[in-house]
């Protein structure tokens, strides 16, 4: 990895938690030029790290007005559960049956580096990997875009969710009962109880949406 991006990853790892912990506000602007002044940096780094966050759902990047931090509001998460409830069972429908012992075996694999990771930045990326394991499999390749990105610019939403449990872990339940019920070849229960699990996620989703 370069040294320039270091700086990028640097920066974006700093301005995501001044964000998460409510340093930085939902609505505030973040200036290209009082980041650099802080960091000691070239503001280059620091436009690129506002890309990445703006990919991640933390920020908006409004043209000749600058960057501010998203506001996520409860109109939007219910929009996007909508969506995955929509898509999401259709694509485990043609994925599950096509699952082999390497999936399961992968699916697993994440599910314990997601358990024992403690750094809120990394958690979102993981679910999104576990989340490519699981629907990978099916052939219906533009629900699969669409689902992928739902993840890519949510990280932010699923790291709220491991920053507000109470012992920052984030609950892996619902996932390996899935992997069980799809192992047993359990279809549709698997589904109903996917299904579960993210309606309990947005809701947690709309509650953190209340308390910024």
């Amino acid at each position: 990895m370069s040294t320039k991006d270091t700086s990028v990853n640097k920066i974006a790892e700093y301005l995501r938690k001044e964000i998460m912990y409510g340093n930085i506000k939902p609505g505030d602007q973040i200036k290209e030029f009082h980041i650099s002044k802080i960091c000691k940096i070239s503001r280059v780094p620091v436009r690129e790290a506002l890309r990445i966050l703006h990919s991640e759902g933390y920020v908006d990047m409004i043209p000749n007005r600058g960057s501010f931090v998203r506001i996520v509001s409860k109109e939007y998460v219910h929009e996007v559960a909508e969506v995955y409830f929509i898509i999401a069972p259709k694509l485990l429908k043609d994925a599950i049956p096509r699952y082999t012992a390497d999936t399961f075996k992968k699916a697993n694999s994440l599910l314990k580096k997601i358990e024992k990771c403690r750094d809120f930045s990394k958690v979102g990326y993981l679910i999104w990997d576990f989340g490519k394991i699981i629907y990978g499999p099916s052939k219906l390749g533009f629900m699969k875009f669409v689902i992928d990105e739902i993840y890519k610019h949510n990280i932010r939403a699923l790291n709220d969710v491991f920053v507000k449990s109470n012992d920052m872990k984030y609950d892996v339940t619902y996932h390996k009962k899935f992997l069980d019920l799809c192992m047993k070849k359990q279809t549709d229960e698997a589904i109903k109880l996917w299904n579960k699990h993210i309606h309990k996620l947005s809701k947690t989703m709309s509650q953190k949406t209340d308390m910024e």
